[in-house]
């Protein structure tokens, strides 16, 4: 590995250190700020979860999902940046993302995009349409399932290089 490759990992890493702090904090404060009357500890209350429950923890999923996109468009400006520095460094550091980790990462990216993606389209459509809890819950569900869906058919197709 070279000095510039381990500077972009390290960078990488900072950036994901931030977003899992980033994840943390926001869990955190949904359950701090969950206003339930339900008794028990909180794995019994999110076993009860409620509607109104379900659609906060979607939105602390699109939260850190965004953040961690924004995380990674920032470093992904940076490292495209070097093919005006020097396009031999560029590729270096672009060697990278072939590795076996940069794989998984990149699986996790596209999950976090695709996450974001229908889930902000939901969003959109709840606030066009002016839809109940009931269809907001549905269509958490179907941008839940498109998400696992195409993020493990996409995830396939980026893995398989390694796998065969």
């Amino acid at each position: 590995m070279t000095v510039l490759q381990a500077a972009f990992a390290v960078v990488l890493s900072l950036l994901l250190l931030a977003v899992l702090l980033f994840a943390a904090f926001s869990v955190r404060a949904a359950f701090i700020l969950r206003s339930s009357g339900a008794g028990g500890g909180w794995l019994v209350r999110l076993g009860r979860a409620r509607d109104r429950d379900v659609q906060r923890w979607a939105f602390v999923a699109h939260r850190v999902t965004g953040a961690a996109i924004f995380a990674f468009l920032l470093l992904h400006v940076l490292d495209v940046a070097l093919v005006a520095v020097s396009a031999p460094r560029f590729d270096e550091v672009h060697s990278l993302y072939g590795s076996a980790p940069m794989r998984v990462f990149e699986c996790l990216l596209l999950f976090a995009i695709l996450f974001h993606t229908f889930n902000g389209l939901r969003l959109l459509l709840l606030d066009l349409a002016e839809l109940d809890l009931a269809a907001a819950r549905r269509l958490l569900h179907v941008a839940v399932a498109l998400t696992v869906v195409a993020g493990t058919v996409a995830g396939i197709v980026i893995l398989r290089p390694e796998v065969t």
